[in-house]
């Protein structure tokens, strides 16, 4: 039976690298445990993260709570990044954020802020599919059940 977190991973791996950064950043930053990931080096959050959820991949009552973690952590994102809701409220921080420093004189975050909201629409986009895509991981290797069944399956 395979391991629910080796699923994760595959599925991580297979985001593009902006949403792995996410992911790795908000479950490092939100979650105990995690202490031990440097942030400071976005080159080397994922690496790190996946090999932080590796250790775990056969470990049966850890790897299930950890799955669990996961999934509570990565719906949390994805029901704010993959909607149009969520589209929305990005385009408002960052409309805010833009006048906000266009009032402070901070043209480079002005620039910043712009860039952004650019890039909104096609990362908006890429959040959608893999908002599929994750619903796919959720109703197979992450349901209750599997985990459920995972971590008792002795074999």
């Amino acid at each position: 039976m395979d391991s629910p977190l080796g699923k994760f991973i595959e599925w991580y791996m297979s985001l593009p690298v902006p949403q792995r950064q996410s992911i790795a950043e908000f479950v490092v930053f939100f979650n105990v445990g995690f202490d031990d990931i440097d942030t400071s080096d976005m080159d080397k959050i994922c690496i790190n993260f996946v090999n932080k959820l590796s250790k775990y991949s056969h470990d049966k009552l850890k790897g299930a709570g950890l799955a669990l973690l996961l999934r509570c952590n990565v719906d949390f994102l994805i029901r704010k990044w993959g909607t149009r809701e969520g589209y929305k409220q990005s385009e408002k921080f960052l409309i805010g954020a833009r006048d906000h420093f266009s009032a402070t004189g901070e043209e480079f975050m002005v620039d910043k802020t712009l860039k952004f909201l650019r890039e909104l629409p096609f990362k908006q986009e890429q959040w959608v599919s893999t908002k599929e895509k994750w619903q796919e991981l959720v109703e197979s290797y992450f349901s209750d059940s599997y985990i459920d069944h995972w971590w008792k399956d002795l074999s």
